[in-house]
């Protein structure tokens, strides 16, 4: 049985073809896996649940990046090795050790001062455990890729996250108990892990743990940009969230983010256009081809207002009454949120957009303070929203801040394709 997985993971006929196609379906999977579990939940079980849940999956995604550390990126384009497999696979193991040290903090901290129930810590610290165990596995799908079998990778993930699911689901819809379905949910997963990705990885690398301190310290050293910039641009999205867990109760927190469900899409959309001209705008820049490369960018950057405004259009029309079928609930007079929210992932996409157009002009330590700004911003103003305006003041705050942000990296990405291309000018001279 083992063997005929394994033979299912590796071979193929095509490995371009294989790996477009598994990674479409890993990501789309990897990203929907919370609505897709909260539509169950909001069926099965009662809405303080789907509420409990949505906070958990919110802190549970900050654990994640900690985890991770921004370190995918790098370890896959980090084709001379300078750092080993074994140094990459004992980084995360050290990282995701800090995740669930920091779990069990905050959801004891929360049931001893009182915030959280015994039942709400426990499946908080259950799905940040799940977010720790998705983070470790990242260093698997990194070094397949590396190594140039991204179809491998693909395959692994969504083999984990699907056999994961569907027991989820299944337990949900037996037991309705929240609870029991989260450690369902974990403990599937592990065994999904072994059956995927530590099943085939030794083919690829050596699983070990070995920790070499200037490796160790050069990861670290290299990644803490990316990781700071994940991080503190997520605890921006999910201020309001946490918010509303603060101040509100886990029926707001339920229907707030069966609203916010549809944010992601505009930059999922975006992504799928945007990501295959990335290599033209490196090449024309590379090039000084500005004119070019201007064109590129506006014309992105029109291609986002548009799915933008088609988002609102639908928030507008049919989008309250499709979201209250998808989620079982009433959002009677949800629709002004909905929309505002809709503007905040047009926002999103576009400092995402600016985000990677920073990358490709090697300007992207520039984008630390405005990271540190709006996450400041977002931690003063995230009660006085929500306080005074609930759940419409937990859209506000987010579209703001995504405004907030998208500003600051334009005007990075403005000021440092200034310099840069002076830069260029002076050394061409």
């Amino acid at each position: 049985m083992l063997n005929r997985l394994k033979s299912f993971y590796i071979n193929t006929n095509n490995i371009e073809r294989s790996s477009y196609v598994w990674n479409t379906a890993s990501g789309l999977l990897f990203a929907m896996q919370s609505a897709i579990l909260l539509m169950v939940i909001s069926r099965t079980n009662s809405l303080d649940d789907a509420g409990v849940f949505s906070i958990a999956y919110a802190v549970a995604s900050l654990m994640y990046y900690v985890g991770e550390f921004g370190v995918r990126k790098y370890q896959i384009t980090d084709v001379l090795e300078k750092a080993s497999f074994c140094d990459y696979h004992t980084h995360r193991v050290v990282t995701c050790i800090i995740v669930i040290i920091a779990s069990l903090i905050y959801a004891g901290s929360g049931f001893i001062t009182g915030k959280y129930n015994q039942d709400k810590a426990l499946v908080i610290l259950l799905v940040c455990f799940m977010k720790a165990l998705e983070a470790y596995s990242d260093v698997f799908f990194s070094r397949f890729q590396q190594q140039g079998r991204l179809d491998v990778a693909a395959k692994t993930n969504t083999f984990r996250i699907v056999e994961s699911m569907i027991c989820c689901i299944i337990s949900l819809i037996i037991t309705r108990n929240l609870l029991i379905s989260m450690v369902v949910w974990l403990v599937t997963a592990v065994i999904g892990l072994l059956i995927s990705s530590i099943l085939v990885a030794p083919d690829y690398g050596k699983i070990e743990f070995h920790l070499i301190k200037e490796k160790f310290i050069l990861i670290t050293r290299e990644c803490m940009p990316l990781f700071l910039g994940n991080f503190l641009l997520l605890y921006v999205g999910n201020a309001p969230k946490y918010a509303i867990d603060e101040f509100m109760d886990d029926k707001a927190q339920a229907c707030f983010n069966f609203i916010f469900m549809p944010v992601f899409v505009i930059g999922l959309l975006a992504n799928f256009i945007f990501n295959p001209i990335l290599v033209e705008l490196a090449k024309e820049w590379e090039k000084s081809n500005y004119k070019k490369f201007r064109t590129i960018i506006i014309r992105q950057m029109f291609v986002i207002a548009g799915l933008t405004v088609l988002a609102i259009a639908v928030a507008q029309t049919i989008g309250i009454p499709v979201l209250g079928i998808l989620f079982h609930a009433d959002l009677t007079g949800s629709k002004t949120s909905l929309t505002i929210l809709m503007l905040g992932g047009g926002m999103l996409a576009l400092a995402n957009f600016f985000t990677v157009t920073v990358t490709v002009v090697r300007g992207q330590k520039y984008l630390i303070p405005g990271y540190f700004l709006t996450a400041i911003a977002a931690r003063l103003l995230s009660g006085y929203f929500v306080r005074t305006h609930g759940v419409l003041g937990a859209s506000i705050l987010y579209a703001f801040m995504m405004t907030l942000v998208s500003l600051a990296f334009g005007l990075v990405f403005v000021l440092c394709v200034k310099y840069k291309k002076e830069k260029k000018e002076t050394a061409g001279n």
